[in-house]
């Protein structure tokens, strides 16, 4: 005989509590899933996106109804744009970057999952959030008591901010892609007082701006405004001019050896100090691919394009028919280059990374400058026009937006006439900023502090192709010269 023993209290609570498992387990394979469909990840939740950011994707949980999707998503303010699938996710894709200093929302309610021929469940209403950056740009100033400093602006703050010392009498500067670092070229003050060149005697800095970073994380600390670092002296060489790899980690400087005058190249300068300063060539007139990984200067009769370590190997390409290179597309598919012509005219042309070669502009004048829209089928061209008053010659500058498709000329502006006039495209490709000097021909007199400087910004129309009055320019309550957009 078998005997078996009592079950215990505990026994009894795991073996009901298994039972009742089991009946839902089997309840739940008989009913289905009742899981309900939503959207499971946002990836650009709670994140403040610059220009360089053209798309978000909202991931679901399970197959949806992309037609019902497609109808409810509601974005605000809007932000024209075109979806694209790839299975439970969904990519939006801006046409132009979003305007800068706003929130945007994403909602979507009333759409449903995919069920076949039948009516599948509604999703679970979403709603996500993003931002955009302050509208904020930099600028020389040339008030009293800060001329010759840099200062950072924020249109929503309206709180100007100079972040250089006194002493230092800035002549150039430019703005990494993230805002945080300036770098700048700059004289001591009493050597401009003496009546000596800036360009003999500036030296290289960089200075933090104060613009707390973008979706901060552990790795990424503030910095507040003002933080100096010498990067070049002038003990050996000149500093003459430079460009900032948009990768933020190198400056390529063009100098000249102070006892050789032979002796003049560009550099090639980590900012992270892993490598010496590193020679590269003779060149005049320089820019920075959008890559960073190459340098297109102006060398001899044309350009040449060689990248920034010489190790990677010799030219990679040269233009001769060219004179410099003015900017890269935003992506680096196209450039704007400018060929001098036998009749002593200047034309603007578009070279494609195809070797594709389309001349867009030509002018008996100079072109000073010439920026693509984000959306890379406009160009704003900075240009002068050649005009003779009795026996006098003088170039009258004007802003115009160019058609890349259709060619087609828009006349903007006419602006100031003065020598060393400056324009700035900001990233969203909504305005131009410019400057002014308010007496004189040249901003080497702000420099000296015998004139002052006036900004102006110019909004661009969205129908810009269509416009066939000049633009109005909004004079700003600052008293500076050269602006640049912070990115």
């Amino acid at each position: 005989m078998i005997s078996s023993k009592p079950l215990l209290p505990i026994d009894r609570i795991a073996m009901t509590v298994m039972a009742g498992l089991a009946i839902v387990i089997l309840i739940l394979l008989w009913s289905g899933d009742r899981t309900l469909p939503q959207v499971r990840d946002f990836n650009w939740q709670d994140r403040t996106i610059g220009a360089e950011d053209t798309a978000f994707t909202l991931t679901f949980n399970r197959s949806v109804d992309r037609a019902t999707v497609e109808k409810q998503l509601q974005i605000q303010p809007p932000l024209p744009g075109k979806i694209s699938w790839a299975g439970s996710r969904m990519a939006y894709t801006l046409a132009n970057p979003a305007p800068y200093g706003n929130t945007y929302k994403v909602s979507l309610q009333g759409a449903r999952e995919a069920l076949g021929n039948k009516r599948g469940k509604e999703i679970v209403p979403f709603q996500g959030e993003f931002r955009t950056p302050d509208r904020m740009f930099a600028y020389i100033s040339s008030a009293e008591g800060s001329r010759g400093r840099i200062v950072v602006y924020n249109f929503k703050t309206q709180k100007p901010i100079t972040i250089t010392p006194e002493g230092l009498v800035v002549t150039d500067f430019k703005v990494d892609r993230q805002s945080q670092k300036i770098i700048f070229t700059a004289a001591d003050a009493k050597t401009l007082e003496n009546r000596q060149p800036a360009i003999a005697s500036q030296q290289v800095y960089s200075v933090s701006t104060g613009v707390a970073p973008r979706n901060a994380d552990g790795d990424r600390q503030f910095t507040p405004p003002g933080k100096l670092e010498l990067i070049l002296d002038n003990r050996e060489y000149q500093n003459v001019k430079f460009d900032f790899s948009p990768d933020g980690n190198k400056i390529v400087v063009q100098r000249v050896n102070r006892t050789k005058s032979s002796d003049f190249a560009l550099w090639v300068v980590s900012l992270d100090k892993s490598a010496p300063p590193t020679k590269l060539k003779q060149s005049g007139d320089f820019v920075i691919t959008p890559d960073s990984t190459e340098v297109a200067a102006a060398v001899g009769q044309g350009v040449s394009i060689f990248p920034l370590t010489p190790s990677q190997g010799s030219n990679l390409d040269f233009l001769p028919k060219f004179g410099n290179v003015l900017s890269f597309a935003p992506d680096g598919t196209a450039a704007a280059m400018v060929e001098y012509n036998s009749d002593y005219t200047k034309s603007l042309f578009v070279v494609t990374n195809q070797g594709i070669e389309q001349q867009i502009f030509k002018t008996n004048g100079s072109i000073l400058d010439a920026r693509f829209s984000p959306s890379k089928d406009l160009i704003y061209c900075l240009a002068t026009e050649l005009k003779t008053q009795g026996n006098n010659s003088y170039e009258e500058p004007y802003l115009t937006a160019i058609d890349l498709k259709t060619q087609k000329i828009v006349m903007m502006m006419m602006l100031p006439i003065q020598q060393g006039i400056q324009m700035s495209l900001s990233p969203d490709g909504l305005a131009v900023m410019f400057d002014q000097a308010d007496k004189g021909e040249s901003t080497n007199e702000i420099l000296q502090g015998s004139s002052n400087g006036i900004l102006w910004l110019l909004p661009i129309p969205p129908n810009i192709r269509e416009l066939t009055t000049p633009v109005k320019a909004d004079r700003l309550p600052l008293s500076g010269w050269h602006p640049r957009w912070l990115p």
